[in-house]
């Protein structure tokens, strides 16, 4: 395309002293102009026909790397799901695996709950020793240990076999009962445990004791991670 462009243009620039250009000048003024004209055109034509021909036949120069995202938010909530069920692995003995798989759903539901994790965990641990499917004589299902028939309608789940929805149940149950108890720990674990309107002061206080205990085995791992 090249060549016949250059050809084009040498010819053109020729006219005033060829045949072509003294039977122009012959012409009627509208014959030229239209004829004039006729050969802008053409070379317009040729023109843009080798500028599209040249864009096509170099097409990376019309090809653009669209950004892609990085998913830097879930690589961070692995992080944070990894180290805190190393951390709950260490504390209470349980499986990496185990403790990995829970430790997702305890952040999931504190976070949805403005709970500490340790907190959560430690209920956990207490209540099930992170047990998916244990249940109590009185029909207290799961590793949180919640009733049913007393706190499904309340999560909005009538079966709370689901580990991950009982997670999430327990944790709305504790907040719940934190707000009830003005913000008091103590009194909400207890009302956890034996309810929060029964008078089993003895059995509330060893409940709170575990709690505690496994609250410490958790904060000790804390503190041998920031001295590695």
């Amino acid at each position: 395309m090249q060549p016949l462009l250059r050809m084009l243009v040498r010819l053109a620039l020729a006219a005033s002293h060829s045949r072509t250009a003294h039977w122009l000048r012959r012409l009627p003024r509208t014959g030229y102009q239209v004829a004039g004209g006729a050969l802008a055109g053409v070379f317009a034509l040729l023109t843009v026909s080798f500028t599209v021909g040249n864009v096509i036949a170099n097409k990376e120069v019309q090809e653009y790397a669209l950004a892609k995202p990085a998913a830097v938010g879930r690589l961070i909530r692995q992080r944070e799901v990894a180290h805190f069920g190393d951390k709950v692995s260490n504390a209470f003995g349980i499986e990496n695996q185990v403790a990995e798989e829970f430790a997702d759903w305890i952040l999931e539901a504190s976070e949805r709950q403005q709970l500490a994790p340790e907190l959560l965990a430690s209920l956990v641990v207490t209540e099930s020793s992170f047990r998916k499917s244990v249940r109590s004589n009185v029909g207290a299902v799961g590793p949180t240990q919640i009733r049913p028939d007393y706190w499904g309608e309340f999560c909005g789940d009538p079966d709370l076999t689901d580990p991950e929805i009982n997670v999430y149940c327990g944790a709305q149950v504790l907040s719940h009962m934190l707000e009830r108890c003005g913000g008091d720990q103590g009194c909400a674990l207890a009302a956890y445990n034996v309810g929060p309107n029964a008078d089993r002061e003895a059995a509330a206080q060893r409940y709170l004791k575990k709690i505690d205990r496994y609250l410490n085995s958790l904060e000790k791992q804390a503190a041998k991670k920031q001295t590695l």
